[in-house]
């Protein structure tokens, strides 16, 4: 019953043809928190690929490092999902809009280094773009 229940939900989402019906269906089929569950463990995952650390995903996403490396391990053990989809959407250059403000929100969390003048000049400057 579950494989059933789960292939209609696949061949439902595959045949919504158009990313304006898919948003529609899905923003009345997830709550607000399921829609922001699924896309911060696809965010992670994007971030993991990306060679971000459990530590700047965590601060990033609000994410317990646990979840992250459950998240990492199954993507070491299957991921192929995740792969391809990653190898098909997601891996562009770092100057893509969501990874420009994953590096200002990092940069501005990392504090100076105590006596370093260009270390307090990059943090500044961090804050200031946020």
């Amino acid at each position: 019953m579950q494989n059933e229940i789960t292939s209609a939900l696949f061949r439902t989402l595959s045949k919504a043809g158009s990313d304006e019906l898919l948003r529609e269906f899905l923003n009345d089929l997830l709550t607000p928190t399921e829609k922001l569950m699924l896309s911060k463990r696809l965010m992670a995952a994007i971030m993991l690929q990306r060679g971000y650390s459990y530590g700047a995903v965590s601060q990033v996403l609000k994410m317990s490092k646990a979840t992250i490396s459950v998240l990492q391990r199954d993507l070491k053990k299957g991921g192929e999902g995740y792969r391809k989809v990653f190898e098909k959407y997601f891996k562009q250059s770092k100057s893509s809009k969501i990874f420009d403000t994953i590096e200002r929100i990092l940069d501005a969390l990392k504090l100076p280094v105590n006596g370093s003048p260009s270390s307090m000049r990059r943090w500044k400057h961090a804050l200031h773009r946020l």
